[in-house]
């Protein structure tokens, strides 16, 4: 995080701090950590993504902080269950409150060092999440150049 903070102009930190910590597009809230707090909660479990599901009013949230891919389904009695992605097949957006987190490009925490993301098909009403190869050798080079924290750097290999 410092490391990025020294690398921002002044116009683009003033840019990054006008934008909205929600936003809300059609069915879909998005928030960096959570809709309860947008910047820095972590939806690790279904207990937590349950407080959430009151913080929205859309049918789906899209959320990223943690980096973990999952699906946060609402159950009954406000509770939620926990979906973990499914790589062979687009996932129907049947209409069911969630809060869907694609991974991560980088900095992984669920043990696979591959690049985690995931594509919305709004016509056909899919999330489809996808994980990908990349040079990690060759990043973790780029990110030693730059002297980035080591920790960092080692858990691009080991997806933790």
């Amino acid at each position: 995080m410092t490391w990025t903070q020294e690398q921002l102009s002044p116009e683009s930190r003033e840019y990054l701090e006008a934008l909205p910590t929600t936003f809300v597009l059609g069915d879909f809230t998005l928030a960096h950590g959570s809709p309860r707090e947008p910047v820095w909660e972590y939806i690790l479990d279904p207990l937590v993504a349950a407080l959430n599901f009151p913080h929205f009013e859309t049918t789906y949230c899209l959320v990223g902080h943690t980096h973990l891919p999952v699906i946060f389904r609402q159950a009954s009695q406000g509770e939620s269950e926990a979906l973990p992605p499914d790589y062979t097949s687009p996932y129907p957006l049947n209409g069911m409150r969630q809060i869907i987190n694609p991974g991560s490009v980088g900095q992984p925490r669920d043990s696979n060092p591959e690049a985690a993301y995931a594509i919305l098909d709004l016509d056909r009403c899919t999330w489809e999440p996808r994980r990908v190869q990349y040079d990690i050798t060759e990043v973790q080079a780029r990110m030693r150049e730059r002297q980035m924290p080591e920790r960092l750097i080692a858990r691009l290999e080991h997806g933790w």
